[in-house]
């Protein structure tokens, strides 16, 4: 695998202390140098306001001093939860998104996506990733050489428990569904992506043990075929 530097993006209204650990277990994992967007709540309640554009110049500046200081050609985006919308919005296209043209795909070698809310309900408070959807569908740049890849935890039923069923309905009409408690497994699968379900695995660490509590979990979704892993075909199906 690429030793391409690694650029972490936290999800909505986090702190990128919270992904200390995270970057710590990647590291030794992949053996690249890993940096963590320094997005703040801030950052995301402009975003909120101004659109997802906001957030892509903080990784727009992780991402050139990666390059720089690594002598990278090309970086490997990891998103977890809303932050994988950002990266999708960064990566870029054809189409303009908020009156600018992104073009990052030229500088990413893969997205990894960790408990990201790809496809949701149609719903106003969710508008936001429905036109990122339109603009930037699927997997786009898959064919010009970006490796994707959706990972989702299988850790609470949402017909079993109703806080978690209360938090998938923000994202999907029905919550009695499975999911890392707080993404279900059916939005966070990007169409063309590699899917990878673990089981046991959190959306974060207020929950339990998730994506990034250790070098170990990380390594389920970053490098390899391992117990725990759940590699899918782009049916839903297991390979």
């Amino acid at each position: 695998m690429s030793r391409d530097p690694i650029v972490v993006v936290g999800g909505f209204m986090s702190w990128p202390w919270r992904y200390t650990s995270l970057a710590r277990a990647l590291r030794e994992v992949s053996g690249a140098p890993v940096y963590v967007v320094p997005m703040t709540p801030l950052d995301w309640i402009m975003g909120a306001f101004r659109g997802f554009g906001q957030l892509v110049f903080a990784i727009g500046r992780t991402v050139d001093r990666a390059l720089l200081e690594t002598g990278a050609e090309r970086v490997a985006l990891v998103g977890h939860s809303a932050g994988g919308i950002a990266c999708r919005v960064y990566i870029g296209g054809d189409q303009p998104y908020g009156g600018r043209r992104y073009s990052g795909h030229r500088r990413v070698s893969r997205l990894v996506t960790l408990g990201c809310p790809h496809v949701v309900a149609d719903r106003r408070g969710l508008a936001t990733i429905a036109e990122i959807n339109r603009l930037f569908p699927g997997a786009l740049h898959k064919t010009a050489g970006i490796d994707y890849v959706s990972v989702v935890g299988v850790a609470v039923d949402g017909s079993k428990s109703f806080r978690a069923r209360r938090r998938y309905e923000r994202v999907t009409h029905d919550g009695r569904v499975s999911g890392d408690g707080v993404i279900p497994v059916s939005c966070a699968f990007l169409p063309g992506s590699e899917r990878i379900m673990l089981d046991g695995v959190f959306h974060h660490v207020g929950l339990g043990r998730w994506y990034g509590s250790d070098p170990e979990t990380v390594a389920l979704w970053w490098y390899g075929e391992s117990p725990g892993r759940t590699p899918l075909a782009e049916d839903g199906s297991a390979r």
